[in-house]
Protein backbone atom coordinates (compact mmCIF):
# COMPACT_ATOMS: atom_id res chain seq x y z
CA UNK A 1 0.00 0.00 0.00
CA UNK A 2 1.12 3.20 -0.62
CA UNK A 3 1.31 5.59 2.58
CA UNK A 4 -0.59 8.77 2.91
CA UNK A 5 1.42 11.98 3.42
CA UNK A 6 -0.10 14.41 2.24
CA UNK A 7 -0.65 17.23 4.50
CA UNK A 8 -3.29 18.56 2.20
CA UNK A 9 -5.51 15.33 2.47
CA UNK A 10 -5.28 15.75 6.74
CA UNK A 11 -5.94 19.75 5.92
CA UNK A 12 -9.31 18.91 4.10
CA UNK A 13 -10.41 15.97 6.55
CA UNK A 14 -9.89 19.14 9.57
CA UNK A 15 -11.99 21.44 7.62
CA UNK A 16 -14.61 19.04 6.93
CA UNK A 17 -15.37 18.70 10.76
CA UNK A 18 -14.89 22.57 10.92
CA UNK A 19 -17.54 22.90 8.56
CA UNK A 20 -19.61 20.47 9.85
CA UNK A 21 -19.58 22.00 13.14
CA UNK A 22 -18.17 18.91 14.79
CA UNK A 23 -16.59 20.31 18.18
CA UNK A 24 -14.15 17.07 18.42
CA UNK A 25 -12.05 14.89 16.31
CA UNK A 26 -10.47 11.56 17.16
CA UNK A 27 -8.48 9.25 15.22
CA UNK A 28 -8.90 5.45 14.92
CA UNK A 29 -5.62 3.54 14.01
CA UNK A 30 -6.43 -0.03 12.40
CA UNK A 31 -3.44 -2.04 13.00
CA UNK A 32 -3.53 -5.66 10.62
CA UNK A 33 -1.26 -8.39 10.77
CA UNK A 34 -1.25 -12.23 9.74
CA UNK A 35 -5.04 -11.02 8.73
CA UNK A 36 -5.50 -10.09 11.81
CA UNK A 37 -6.85 -6.77 13.27
CA UNK A 38 -4.94 -5.22 16.91
CA UNK A 39 -8.59 -4.80 19.27
CA UNK A 40 -8.17 -3.06 22.48
CA UNK A 41 -10.74 -3.19 25.42
CA UNK A 42 -12.14 -0.17 27.27
CA UNK A 43 -10.96 -0.36 30.95
CA UNK A 44 -14.79 -0.48 33.25
CA UNK A 45 -14.06 2.53 34.66
CA UNK A 46 -14.06 4.54 31.28
CA UNK A 47 -16.10 6.29 29.06
CA UNK A 48 -18.13 3.36 27.22
CA UNK A 49 -16.54 0.91 29.60
CA UNK A 50 -15.82 -2.55 27.97
CA UNK A 51 -16.05 -2.54 24.56
CA UNK A 52 -13.70 -3.30 22.03
CA UNK A 53 -12.48 -0.77 19.77
CA UNK A 54 -9.34 -0.24 17.74
CA UNK A 55 -6.66 1.83 19.02
CA UNK A 56 -7.05 5.73 18.78
CA UNK A 57 -7.75 9.22 20.72
CA UNK A 58 -8.57 12.71 20.26
CA UNK A 59 -6.50 14.59 18.03
CA UNK A 60 -5.08 17.31 20.41
CA UNK A 61 -5.18 21.37 19.79
CA UNK A 62 -2.47 22.31 17.72
CA UNK A 63 -1.92 18.14 16.59
CA UNK A 64 -1.55 17.18 13.04
CA UNK A 65 -3.93 14.43 12.21
CA UNK A 66 -0.93 12.09 11.12
CA UNK A 67 1.26 13.19 14.41
CA UNK A 68 -2.22 12.38 16.34
CA UNK A 69 -1.89 8.59 14.77
CA UNK A 70 0.88 8.31 15.53
CA UNK A 71 1.02 9.54 19.24
CA UNK A 72 -2.04 7.43 19.86
CA UNK A 73 -0.38 4.08 18.57
CA UNK A 74 1.89 4.66 20.88
CA UNK A 75 0.55 5.68 23.99
CA UNK A 76 -1.94 2.90 24.03
CA UNK A 77 0.03 0.22 22.68
CA UNK A 78 3.66 1.15 22.55
CA UNK A 79 3.53 0.77 19.10
CA UNK A 80 5.55 2.91 16.72
CA UNK A 81 3.89 3.70 13.36
CA UNK A 82 5.87 3.10 10.15
CA UNK A 83 3.27 4.27 7.98
CA UNK A 84 -0.53 5.47 7.32
CA UNK A 85 -1.53 3.47 4.09
CA UNK A 86 -5.24 3.75 4.19
CA UNK A 87 -8.06 6.46 4.86
CA UNK A 88 -10.88 3.87 6.18
CA UNK A 89 -13.66 6.12 6.30
CA UNK A 90 -15.15 8.61 9.45
CA UNK A 91 -17.98 8.27 11.33
CA UNK A 92 -19.42 10.72 14.03
CA UNK A 93 -21.10 10.15 17.19
CA UNK A 94 -22.25 11.39 20.77
CA UNK A 95 -18.77 11.60 22.58
CA UNK A 96 -17.93 12.85 25.69
CA UNK A 97 -17.56 16.69 24.81
CA UNK A 98 -20.36 16.97 22.35
CA UNK A 99 -20.94 15.68 18.79
CA UNK A 100 -17.19 13.21 17.87
CA UNK A 101 -15.71 12.67 14.35
CA UNK A 102 -13.74 9.58 14.04
CA UNK A 103 -11.57 9.56 11.13
CA UNK A 104 -10.05 5.76 11.12
CA UNK A 105 -6.91 4.61 9.43
CA UNK A 106 -5.34 1.46 8.32
CA UNK A 107 -1.11 1.69 8.83
CA UNK A 108 1.90 -0.30 9.41
CA UNK A 109 3.94 -0.77 12.61
CA UNK A 110 7.65 -1.52 12.88
CA UNK A 111 8.12 -5.11 13.89
CA UNK A 112 9.67 -6.52 16.43
CA UNK A 113 7.54 -4.38 19.27
CA UNK A 114 5.55 -5.32 22.54
CA UNK A 115 2.08 -4.07 22.88
CA UNK A 116 1.77 -2.54 25.90
CA UNK A 117 -2.03 -1.10 27.07
CA UNK A 118 -1.93 0.96 29.97
CA UNK A 119 -4.96 3.07 29.07
CA UNK A 120 -7.13 -0.35 28.57
CA UNK A 121 -8.27 -3.43 30.15
CA UNK A 122 -6.71 -6.15 27.31
CA UNK A 123 -6.18 -6.42 24.05
CA UNK A 124 -6.16 -9.51 21.11
CA UNK A 125 -5.40 -9.88 17.40
CA UNK A 126 -8.62 -10.90 15.69
CA UNK A 127 -10.12 -12.08 12.64
CA UNK A 128 -13.50 -10.67 11.95
CA UNK A 129 -15.54 -13.44 12.84
CA UNK A 130 -14.50 -13.07 16.34
CA UNK A 131 -14.19 -9.47 16.61
CA UNK A 132 -17.67 -9.19 15.31
CA UNK A 133 -18.66 -11.23 18.18
CA UNK A 134 -16.67 -9.21 20.98
CA UNK A 135 -18.84 -5.87 22.72
CA UNK A 136 -18.56 -3.30 20.55
CA UNK A 137 -20.37 -0.19 19.37
CA UNK A 138 -22.73 -0.17 15.91
CA UNK A 139 -19.79 1.94 14.29
CA UNK A 140 -16.58 0.03 15.63
CA UNK A 141 -18.85 -3.70 14.36
CA UNK A 142 -18.89 -1.32 10.53
CA UNK A 143 -15.25 -0.59 10.51
CA UNK A 144 -14.23 -3.90 11.75
CA UNK A 145 -16.38 -5.89 9.36
CA UNK A 146 -15.08 -3.56 6.52
CA UNK A 147 -11.11 -4.28 7.01
CA UNK A 148 -9.91 -6.35 4.49
CA UNK A 149 -9.44 -9.27 7.14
Amino acid sequence: MNPISSDDFFDQLLAQAVNDAIPAVVVGVAVIEAGRVLLLKRRSDDFMPDVWEVPGGHVDAGETVADAVRRELWEETGLRLSAITGYLGYYDYPGEFGMTRQWNFRVEVDPWTTITHPEHASHCWSDKRHALMLPMTKEMAELVDMLPI
